[in-house]
């Protein structure tokens, strides 16, 4: 505010007439539109004082050293940079990059009161700062932690101050929507209304708190005080012209998480809302070649932000909302959209919600005999998300392994090189002439590598190859993979996730498992030294029987010293009760039979309870974004290969947030020690 009252005192209109500060501001009586977020991209550091600017650069430190003997001295600095605030003016605060971050930081650990004296400061600027590049960051930073006081400590004045902002945020909804912070801060309001609660998480790189990077876990149901703030927020979003809204690249993630918001709050107003954006199919495309074939395709699903809303609405219909809208308007013209750079996006969801094994037999029937055409034009997501469907509904009748082969023309003789060809997406001949390039020395006469090249989307292929479990054409390419092969491809991050993916999956024959990791036990002590090579190491301990183990425990007790210096190591040993294993192998051998047989009961109890497939609901209602492609593919990458290695992983989610806590936990109780131990020293010093 301070920086677009100093720039517009001067400006000038065309009469030669001059803007006076108080028209700018908007104190006097003539109105005079305000541009939200005007100077976000100017230089705002030259406006504050260098004296101001080292003040507030102290209080970032010791807010970070978390020095507070009690709460008593926190809340004493906390008034004291309140007064500073008032004093320097809000706006000027936190249009400034660093300025801004310490209010942040005030925020995160802020006693009651702070957090309502820096919410009555915030609120006459509601709509300004929302617009504002670092303003906003703070805005979203206080509805975060409001909305999260209300649910641990609900007070009548939180809940004023909630709905006052919230009321500033509806009355100034079209012009939030159509600015890119505004229009974050419009979602992020919504998402803490419905109940999802987000932990903020320090982002290194810009030494600030950012909410863009945070994890996402819903609460059972949205508070009660805020259903009502909820139902009126909602209300007012719908009212919006959503037609217009669809082709706007704020407007259209906006829709898509009110999609799933209305769905998940079961408003009585998602059926019109529906309604509305199904209304956006009746525009047609018809400037393509094949279009005397298949016909014209809707535009909404080549529009690269439209048919985001589009996936959204896919995700949050029922079965027969599905039903039709498959047959109406992707059925008939379901291989263009597959083949369409964009459009492809919409296809994977349609495969991964198909409704019932009639649609998906339809359309795994009308793609599995394009998937040359697919890899060809590098769409590997398509083909993976087929795969997967084909595996969801157990459609063994269509021979997918035969046309993969066909389609990287792997001949049946030559059927150990068809893992590799995958790994890399190369096609056979193309590996051939690498493989032979492979043979002639280098200059200096030295023998070359035989290097092995693995691909993100080649890994994200064979993981729905392994969990699908038709794996007898690749037995022979992972079982005589040499030991540099292995090495490379359980510490690549990438293909890691298929080997991890082949060891863990229920498909897969146990025989084939025992005999990969028989050819790879040699080489354990040198994989469990990386992130990836544990993991994989882990796996391979879970999937053998008690000799393999044995013979992997041998390995890592005669590396032992190194196994537990390293971090990745130290926690293999620990998982894998290697302990146990040094001090005598008999009591070891029992207790890994009692611990196999204890996860045999619990898998076949989980089994027996298996829920029924429920569509999954992402409650952020965002898309995967194109990757880079690969330099060493023939098949360059393609943003639609969805990162399938992150699936069922939900099961593992409370136990990660648990030792996060615990970590956490530690960090504080180390803390504490230091700063007593701090205290007894100065006591000591001063007696």
């Amino acid at each position: 505010h301070y920086f677009i009252q100093s720039n517009l005192s001067t400006m000038t209109v065309d009469d030669g007439s001059s803007f006076s500060s108080a028209a700018a501001t908007g104190t006097s009586d003539s109105h005079v539109p305000m541009v939200y977020g005007a100077g976000q991209n100017s230089d705002a550091n030259s406006e504050l004082p260098k004296s101001v600017l080292e003040y507030y650069l102290n209080i970032e430190k010791v807010l970070e050293a978390e020095s507070f003997e009690n709460e008593s001295d926190r809340r004493l600095l906390e008034e004291k940079v309140l007064d500073q605030i008032k004093e320097d003016g809000i706006t000027r605060i936190l249009y400034h990059w660093d300025c801004s971050r310490v209010v942040e930081r005030l925020l995160v650990h802020s006693t009651l009161p702070t957090l309502t004296e820096i919410g009555a400061l915030l609120l006459p600027h509601t709509l300004e700062l929302a617009c504002h590049n670092f303003a906003s960051h703070v805005l979203e930073m206080f509805i975060m932690h409001l909305v999260r006081r209300i649910y641990t400590a609900e007070t009548a004045e939180l809940v004023e101050l909630a709905e006052q902002v919230f009321r500033k945020l509806c009355l100034g909804v079209s012009d939030l929507i159509s600015n890119t912070h505004g229009s974050y801060t419009l979602r992020l309001a919504l998402q803490v209304l419905v109940g999802v609660r987000l932990e903020e998480e320090r982002k290194q790189q810009k030494k600030r708190w950012e909410i863009g990077k945070h994890s996402f876990y819903e609460t059972s149901s949205p508070h009660p005080t805020l259903k009502k703030i909820l139902h009126k927020f909602t209300k007012r979003l719908v009212r919006e012209d959503v037609a217009t809204l669809l082709w706007s690249p704020q407007g259209a993630p906006l829709l898509s998480l009110l999609l799933v918001l209305l769905h998940k709050t079961s408003s009585k107003s998602l059926p019109n809302f529906k309604a509305v954006i199904l209304s956006s199919f009746d525009r047609k495309v018809d400037d393509y070649k094949e279009v005397e074939k298949f016909g014209p395709l809707p535009e909404v699903l080549l529009d690269n932000k439209a048919s985001f809303v589009i996936q959204s609405l896919i995700k949050v219909s029922d079965k027969e909302e599905l039903l039709s809208l498959y047959s109406e308007h992707f059925q008939k013209v379901l291989v263009p959209l597959s083949l369409h750079p964009v459009a492809n996006y919409t296809v994977q969801s349609m495969l991964e919600h198909a409704p019932t094994a009639s649609t998906a037999e339809d359309m795994c029937s009308q793609l599995i005999p394009l998937f040359e055409d697919f890899l060809a034009e590098s769409l590997t997501g398509v083909v993976a998300s087929v795969i997967k469907c084909c595996h969801h509904y157990n459609l063994k009748s269509h021979n997918v392994m035969k046309v993969l082969q066909e389609a990287f023309h792997v001949p049946d003789d030559q059927l150990h090189l068809f893992f590799r060809c995958l790994m890399s997406l190369t096609t056979h001949d193309l590996l051939l002439e690498k493989l032979e390039s492979y043979k002639k020395p280098t200059q200096s006469g030295k023998p070359r590598r035989d290097r092995f090249e693995a691909t993100l989307p080649g890994s994200l292929l064979l993981q729905e190859v392994f969990k699908l479990g038709e794996v007898s054409m690749l037995e022979e390419g992972l079982c005589s993979l040499t030991d540099d092969h292995v090495i490379y491809l359980s510490n690549n991050p990438q293909a890691s996730h298929a080997l991890q993916a082949f060891l863990t999956s229920a498909s897969v024959p146990v025989t084939l498992k025992h005999r990969f990791i028989k050819r790879s036990v040699s080489v354990v002590d040198s994989l469990v030294l990386s992130p990836s090579g544990s993991r994989i190491v882990e796996a391979m301990w879970n999937a053998a029987d008690i000799d393999i183990k044995s013979a992997i425990a041998q390995v890592l007790v005669e590396k032992e010293q190194a196994v537990k210096d390293n971090t990745y190591g130290s926690i293999v040993w620990r998982n894998c009760n290697l302990k146990a294993f040094k001090m005598g192998s008999s009591n070891w051998e029992k207790s890994e039979r009692k611990k196999r047989k204890r996860i045999e009961t619990f898998e076949k109890i989980i089994g027996d309870t298996q829920p029924s497939d429920i569509p999954e609901v992402d409650i952020k209602g965002e898309t995967g974004s194109p990757g880079d492609a690969d330099q060493g593919s023939e098949f360059p990458v393609n943003g639609g290969a969805k990162d399938v290695s992150k699936e069922n992983t939900d099961a593992y989610e409370n136990v990660e947030e648990v030792a996060i806590k615990r970590t956490q936990k530690s960090d504080k109780d180390k803390k504490s020690r230091k700063s007593k131990k701090l205290k007894v020293s100065k006591q000591a010093s001063n007696g």
